[in-house]
């Protein structure tokens, strides 16, 4: 934290660290407005001179290439700056403001078909840029497909070539050669997990999820031919024959059997249903056309506004709400909240109590219950004196909302979760920190429903916004 590179690139905070290297939300000192930015820091394992001055080369290679395809689309995130210091690496990108592809295909929550056709355009059509440049992305995955927040647009992140890096090594004879495997599991072909990846590899990566956002099942759970080992998934999906021709050719076993280049895929692609060609979609929402209704205000919490029942009376929806990976877990506190034990283990001036276990740096860790002033409470898992895993939070003091039970991480809403009112309206899908953030139902007292992703309570490409800001 604070830490400032080249004098100039002020480190805010962490967003994420892997096997490759960590990566950071900065901002940029020399500019006015000091503009957010993304540093990413590899380090080389290997430290000897011969792998040094390979991944020196790798690095240059990687940066010419980012900085060649982030002029050439807007949906690649630009270069600003690259640079070596002590042997370690420095790449300094554009900050996407928005959520990963992952907070919207969510397991046993399948998408209908003009929409997968509509998501797979836009992959394809940033990924003809790589493409045409025989450039191979090589990690193809949700995680690195972010949905702009300002105009729902699909940005292509993560480039593999750099994490060559990480992985150099060299052998007793002197020669440098990269020990790890670019790509991940399921979205990896055989001959990119051979370390021979094809400018095809990548399409099979966009048939994945494709068949992933199709079914409502993770690769991991998709069931192989004994005999080819191709992909058995057509009869799981309510797909026509058209898309699935497409989509089957797209992960062939063979790569020579697949779309050899994203031109080829996204043409073909088009022709499943020309009227799609051209995403139909208005992603920025007209504000004076959303019907809004105010409503009273809970104890602590800040005003709500919550969409008119009315409003939906006529939506129709095929889409049916999804198992929560924290329903098993807090189905009994759904219905019943347990009793407080007489006494609470911490008690706090604010008259904030909490009942459960501590770690030996006496913070809030495992099962426990925090109650509130007003009467509020959690019940859930905690981890390092916040709210983190499974749990379900009692607006007991409110009058607007009855419980939230879902995910949380660092003591906020995020993952998968459902927000119920008192009114008997109900939201399920997805959160970030506090918000509707991704893919979700909203399903009103009066018995209909609305799909579709969120942004901060308004459903994008339609005039419905909803309040489930819990602070």
């Amino acid at each position: 934290m604070n830490t400032v590179l080249r004098k100039r690139y002020k480190i805010l905070g962490s967003l994420g660290s892997g096997a490759f290297g960590d990566t950071y939300l900065a901002e940029d000192l020399d500019l006015p407005s000091k503009p957010k930015c993304v540093v990413k820091h590899l380090r080389p394992k290997n430290v000897k001179p011969e792998v040094l001055m390979l991944a020196r080369r790798l690095f240059e290679s990687e940066a010419e290439a980012l900085y060649r395809l982030s002029n050439l689309s807007k949906q690649i995130p630009k270069l600003f700056a690259h640079f070596e210091e002590n042997g370690e690496f420095y790449l300094v990108q554009e900050f996407v403001d928005g959520h990963d592809l992952a907070a919207e295909i969510i397991p046993g929550n399948p998408w209908s078909e003009d929409k997968i056709v509509q998501l797979l355009q836009q992959i394809l059509k940033v990924l003809v840029v790589v493409h045409q440049q025989n450039i191979i992305h090589r990690d193809i995955k949700p995680q690195n497909l972010m949905r702009c927040r300002e105009d729902g647009k699909i940005v292509l992140i993560d480039f593999g070539a750099v994490k060559e890096i990480k992985g150099l090594a060299a052998n007793s004879e002197g020669q440098v050669t990269s020990t790890i495997i670019i790509g991940s599991s399921g979205y990896m072909p055989d001959e990119q997990a051979n370390s021979k990846p094809k400018l095809s590899s990548d399409i099979y990566a966009v048939g994945v999820i494709g068949i992933q956002a199709l079914t409502g099942k993770l690769p991991k759970d998709f069931q192989e031919d004994r005999n080819n080992g191709e992909i058995i998934w057509r009869n799981e999906a309510n797909v026509s024959n058209k898309l699935a021709n497409v989509l089957t050719k797209m992960v062939r076993k063979r790569f020579s059997e697949r779309y050899q280049t994203a031109s080829e895929a996204l043409q073909a692609l088009n022709s499943v249903s020309p009227r799609l060609s051209k995403s139909t979609t208005s992603w920025k929402l007209p504000f004076r056309q959303k019907v809004l209704v105010t409503t009273g205000v809970g104890a602590g919490i800040l005003a709500i506004l919550v969409l008119a029942p009315l409003i939906l009376l006529s939506t129709k929806t095929t889409e049916n709400f999804t198992q929560l990976p924290c329903d098993a877990k807090l189905s009994s506190l759904e219905l019943n909240l347990p009793k407080l034990p007489d006494k609470p283990d911490r008690k706090f001036k604010n008259n904030i109590s909490y009942y459960g276990s501590s770690d030996e740096n006496n913070n809030f860790s495992g099962k426990g219950i925090l109650v509130f002033k007003n009467g509020d409470r959690y019940d859930g898992d905690f981890k390092n004196h916040k709210r983190d895993g499974c749990g379900r939070f009692s607006f007991i003091g409110g009058n607007v909302y009855e419980y939230y039970i879902g995910q949380y991480v660092d003591d906020r809403p995020n993952g998968l979760g459902k927000l119920r009112w008192k009114n008997g309206d109900e939201y399920r899908g997805n959160f970030k920190d506090y918000e509707c953030e991704g893919e979700g139902v909203f399903k009103p007292a009066n018995g209909s429903s609305k799909s579709g992703i969120w942004h901060k309570g308004n459903l994008l490409g339609d005039n419905i916004s909803i309040s489930c800001n819990q602070k």
